[in-house]
């Protein structure tokens, strides 16, 4: 299940100590911004920048939401660009497909971000923003990725976003509770949970063996988050995926729920993000096509058909 192997990005830096390297670095950073004067006259943009350097543009008059802070979650929609019009990366799918970047991996729609977590220009214009609220943001290179390269982002690059803002999630287990709370309701699912918050619903009844430790075990599944979209599934595949038990490859609330099914049975595991992903989510939105965010619950519909 190497989709839901947790994986670390560290990004390393190798720093040149020749007068090449520097010419070129200057060079570069000169050229960002030559680029970004015409990029603000081409569009009539006035407003003045903050003390860091970045640019905020509303596009709403809403200014009555929340703002989050850096400790805080937020929920949104984007597309980023660079200065000469690439698109580098959208939660829109059709733009995602006008663009010649669309992934069939990527669930689009909204994304969560932990602040605390991203660039410096990202941390200080969400907060200049309010729940609700559209706005684009011009990240100068030093508020994003500096001199590095990340994909389709070049060193000294000046970064653009236009976000939609929708919420601002202040309490991230209440919030995750909640929505868990709501989806059983929806569903008519009268189920309590095991001591680690894990939930398991029977839909079909195995044998009486279940699964343990040690067991091999074949199966099919499909992942998808509270509001249905689906990020992972093998069903409709010619094989089942064959997995052991206990793995350190799988998310915890595998290797606990797995072994409340057995041969035979069908089942929803609700797997809260403590058993999941965490408070950190996977590798950073903007430049990974495959991406959950921080403090997302998952649940995955599980068919049993084999246990070795």
């Amino acid at each position: 299940m190497k989709r839901l192997r947790f994986i670390a990005i560290f990004l390393t830096g190798i720093v040149l100590f020749t007068g090449c390297f520097r010419d070129d670095s200057e060079k570069l950073q000169e050229q960002e911004q030559r680029d970004l004067k015409n990029y603000l006259a081409e569009h009539n943009i006035t407003q003045s920048p903050t003390a860091s350097g970045l640019y905020i543009i509303p596009e709403t008059d809403d200014t009555t939401g929340l703002k989050p802070t850096i400790n805080n979650v937020v929920e949104f929609e984007y597309t980023g660009k660079l200065v000469d019009g690439t698109v580098f990366g959208t939660t829109d799918s059709a733009v995602a497909k006008d663009n010649d970047i669309y992934y069939s991996n990527v669930v689009y729609g909204t994304v969560r971000l932990l602040l605390s977590n991203s660039i410096i220009g990202l941390q200080e214009g969400f907060q200049l923003m309010h729940e609700g609220e559209k706005a684009t943001l011009i990240l100068p290179s030093d508020l994003a990725y500096g001199g590095n390269s990340i994909g389709a982002i070049g060193p000294y690059k000046t970064l653009i976003f236009d976000i939609h803002l929708w919420h601002v999630i202040t309490d991230p287990a209440s919030y995750e509770q909640n929505l868990i709370q709501n989806f059983l309701d929806s569903n008519n699912y009268n189920v309590e949970p095991t001591e680690s918050g894990l939930y398991y619903i029977e839909k079909v009844s195995g044998n009486d063996t279940l699964i343990k430790e040690g067991n091999y075990v074949d199966m099919y599944y499909k992942g998808y988050f509270l509001d249905g979209r689906v990020f992972d599934s093998n069903f409709g595949e010619d094989n089942p995926i064959r997995i052991l038990i206990p793995n350190e490859n799988l998310i915890d609330g595998w290797n606990e729920g797995l072994k409340l099914m057995s041969k035979g049975s069908e089942g929803t595991l609700i797997v809260p993000y403590s058993m999941a992903f965490g408070s950190n989510g996977t590798p950073d939105f903007y430049v990974f096509p495959w991406y959950i965010g921080p403090y997302m619950t998952l649940i995955f519909d599980i068919k049993i058909v084999g246990v070795h």
